[in-house]
């Protein structure tokens, strides 16, 4: 049986989003594709669209415009769909000579599809927001070569183009102050890594509220995560370790995350107040770099 890879699987979430919106059955669906002519008499089982909906079969373009067409998936969908299928076994940017996780993969390659993401960033400056020094700092403990510690810059910086490209993520970060009082780098760092954030969050796409250490005990402090939401597949939950992540995708677990995110945008200060308090941040490590 082929194993099933992020791609696929992702291609098959929103496959199986699509049939269960359309209220077909893998049944259902299997004989009418049977029968169509778009799929070229194809010998489609239940057990085979199953397979395919789990990753485990990993259906050419032609399969996937056929199943859309049933299903009646259309415009920016369809070219969605058909975009992953041509893309299944193509090497992504990440897999090129990086000894990288494959929950770390998994993750970038959920980030590349995400519509918006909500990041909680307790410690540090969240990656996607990381300036390069400000990245070698956080991972300059961590043992890696000069080499490999370039390498996973370069791929920290190369994520973020998620922010920018023609169609950008939304992405909301509930940013601790713990984050902006620790001097990671030291003070011209800090003053580099804070004028960054800023900068970035004159994006209309990029919002960066400041939970302050005057809200107390919260209900993130057991660590970070990323809430990442898409078009038609369920939600997933990225929780990140220093050297590893975890992706949930259950339900139940991502379900437990959403009164955190809830209780964050309770308690962190609005944007106009976040920007002004890690402005006199920035300003007070700019002073300490001169």
């Amino acid at each position: 049986m082929t194993a099933a890879t992020p791609r696929s699987r992702a291609l098959g979430r929103e496959l199986r989003a699509a049939r269960e919106a359309a209220g077909h059955s893998c049944r259902s669906l299997a004989s009418l594709l049977n029968g169509g002519a778009e799929a070229g008499q194809l010998d489609w089982s239940s057990s085979k669209v199953s397979r395919c909906e789990r990753g485990l079969y990993r259906p050419g373009e032609p399969e996937v415009a056929a199943i859309c067409a049933l299903l009646g998936v259309t415009g920016d969908d369809l070219r969605r769909l058909l975009k992953l299928a041509r893309e299944l076994d193509q090497p992504a940017w990440w897999e090129f000579g990086l000894e990288l996780s494959s929950q770390f993969t998994a993750l970038v390659d959920a980030e590349q599809r995400a519509t918006r993401i909500t990041q909680s960033a307790v410690l540090v400056v969240p990656g996607l927001l990381q300036v390069r020094s400000y990245t070698r700092a956080v991972l300059a403990d961590l043992g890696y070569a000069a080499h490999e510690l370039e390498e996973r810059v370069n791929v920290r910086q190369v994520r973020q183009g998620i922010l920018s490209r023609a169609d950008p993520v939304e992405y909301a970060v509930f940013l601790d102050e713990s984050a902006l009082a620790r001097p990671v780098g030291g003070d011209a760092v800090m003053a580099e890594q804070l004028r960054f954030v800023l900068d970035e969050m004159e994006r209309p796409t990029i919002a960066v509220r400041v939970v302050p250490f005057s809200a107390g005990a919260h209900r993130s402090l057991d660590g970070g995560f990323l809430l990442l939401e898409f078009v038609r597949d369920r939600p997933v939950v990225s929780i990140e370790q220093i050297h590893s992540s975890a992706l949930l995708s259950d339900p139940q677990d991502v379900a437990s995350f959403q009164p955190v995110v809830r209780s964050l945008h309770e308690i962190a200060l609005g944007e106009p107040e976040s920007r002004r308090f890690i402005e006199r941040y920035r300003a007070r490590y700019a002073r300490g770099s001169t």
